[in-house]
């Protein structure tokens, strides 16, 4: 044959593969722009005291959610999230909620930024049976003591918090010990676990004083005064956003940090907002800071968010908002469908490859044993701002509840 030919027939051929290749992808992205669009709504405190930790997770769940869509999208439907502001108020987020469910036609709410909110919003998903998966939240109350089966817990909460803080409190050897919480649900609740677990631990470790500054307090002098008076071994800081850096600012002044130990909660956005203020060798707890995540899915979504955002580093609410997209769409994709009783059995049939690790979650709460991890602060030449080092990775399969356990808890919450 000539060569001429031979090479004009494979060329048609090609031809040929290429326009049906076109063709399918083309019917494919019709298909899924045709398609119903599966509506997520996001209830986060964009403005108020978690005005600054919110910008971050929607970053990350928007990039999640484009991916998402490129691939597919969920059972063939894209993923439209509507993003609301509970302006870091209860009564707020529980209206944004419902409006998202009766106006928008929402089929899942996310985010929630507050424990208090997500006790607000819960009732509002519960009475609708529209499942809510909360990303940013600590409290544990919803998936352990009030739980129906349309509730997921992504990140690590108050209890898998409270017994990694008590973990630690033992392994160092601390006996006299001063609580500082922030005075609402998630303070209040975490620092009952660090006591109930601590007791059970360490019985020789003792809880001198306990403080409660009102949520989003600035002015900390009087409780830095009231721990010093006390010379405890170490300080169990529960506080966030402001209050924690106003306890770092005006510690420093009050020589806190050179006289007792600090465990503070130190997520990536405290330590950005302050900088060099950060000084070294405070104990951090956190929830997945960026660089400590030990997977290589995480370190190629830092790569990717870092592209992205002109350099950006991803905070600890990024992590979580960029997981609680996918795990969605695992969960979804499992049940077949957005039935709270379906996605609660999907949920616990599969290991969820997470940035921060293989996760799983069980029918008994619908919580992923999310890590909790605690480091101390440090200056490094590699970043422009403090990060935690020496990081620890407490599982979360390790500190959950005792199926005896929560339905203990559940039988009293029930009373």
């Amino acid at each position: 044959m000539d060569m001429r030919l031979r090479v004009s027939k494979i060329a048609l051929q090609l031809s040929g593969v290429v326009a049906a290749l076109s063709l399918v992808f083309g019917v494919a992205v019709a298909q899924l722009q045709a398609a119903e669009p599966l509506k997520i709504g996001y209830v986060g405190g964009i403005s108020g005291v978690c005005g600054s930790l919110t910008p971050p997770a929607i970053k990350a769940m928007k990039m999640a959610t484009e991916e998402i869509n490129n691939a597919g999208g969920i059972m063939g439907r894209p993923v439209e999230v509507i993003y609301r502001d509970s302006k870091t108020k209860p009564d707020e987020g529980a209206k944004q909620a419902r409006d998202l469910i009766v106006s928008d036609k929402v089929e899942i709410i996310t985010g929630v930024c507050s424990s208090s909110i997500f006790m607000s919003v819960f009732p509002v998903t519960k009475e609708y049976n529209i499942p809510l998966f909360s990303a940013l939240s600590g409290t544990h109350k919803p998936n352990i003591d009030f739980f129906y089966p349309g509730v997921f817990q992504t990140q690590p909460h108050t209890i898998i918090e409270g017994k990694a803080l008590a973990e630690f409190t033992k392994q160092k050897g601390w006996k006299k010990i001063v609580t500082m919480a922030m005075d609402y649900e998630w303070g209040r609740t975490t620092i009952e676990v660090y006591k109930d677990h601590l007791a059970q631990i360490d019985p020789s470790a003792k809880i001198v004083k306990e403080l409660w500054p009102k949520f989003g307090e600035s002015n900390m002098t009087s409780f830095i005064t009231a721990t010093l008076a006390d010379q405890p071994d170490a300080v169990i800081a529960v506080t966030a956003g402001v209050t924690t850096n106003s306890l770092i600012k005006q510690g420093k002044a009050y020589g806190l940090f050179d006289r007792t130990k600090v465990v503070a909660f130190l997520v990536t956005q405290t330590l950005m907002d302050m900088g060099t203020e950060v000084p070294d060798g405070i104990y951090g707890w956190s929830r997945a800071p960026f660089n400590a995540l030990g997977t290589a899915r995480g370190a190629d979504f830092v790569k990717r968010y870092r592209a992205r955002y002109d350099g950006e580093y991803p905070t600890d609410w990024g992590v979580l908002g960029y997981d609680v997209m996918y795990f969605i769409k695992e969960v979804v994709t499992r049940a077949g469908n957005t039935k709270s009783e379906d996605m609660s059995k999907a949920a616990a049939s599969f290991t969820f490859d997470s940035v921060r690790g293989q996760l799983r979650s069980r029918t008994l709460d619908n919580t992923l044993d999310s890590p909790s991890y605690i480091g101390i602060t440090k200056k490094t030449p590699e970043y422009p701002f403090p990060i935690l080092t020496d990081v620890t990775a407490i599982p979360g399969s390790k500190l959950l509840p005792s199926e005896a356990e929560v339905l203990k808890m559940r039988a009293m919450a029930n009373k």
